[in-house]
């Protein structure tokens, strides 16, 4: 069911290749972090993503795992660069992404 205009989505799911339990780990504290840190509530990040407030609630609680364009998304949503959600991250994981 395609959402109306002042309805939120859920973002299309995407098949992609699973991400490190460490790395989803370390993704899903920051996010949550930051989501705080901005004075946002789950369904406040979820308005300003379009999505849907349980969305949320799975990625924090690591139940769903975000793909990397949602990523980007994300930390429009959040105003911080990904490399902040990624200060946690293994170096491991940092360096084979690159950062």
């Amino acid at each position: 069911m395609a959402a109306t205009e002042n309805e939120p989505c859920d973002p299309i799911p995407v098949q992609v290749a699973p991400v490190s339990s460490t790395l989803n780990a370390a993704l899903l504290r920051a996010i949550r972090a930051e989501r705080a840190r901005a004075g946002l509530t789950q369904g406040e990040l979820a308005e300003r993503l379009d999505w849907h407030r349980n969305t949320i609630a799975k990625i924090e609680a690591g139940d769903r795992q975000l793909a990397a364009h949602e990523l980007v998304d994300v930390c429009r949503a959040l105003g911080v660069p990904l490399t902040t959600l990624l200060v946690e991250a293994d170096p491991r994981d940092r360096e084979i992404l690159g950062l």
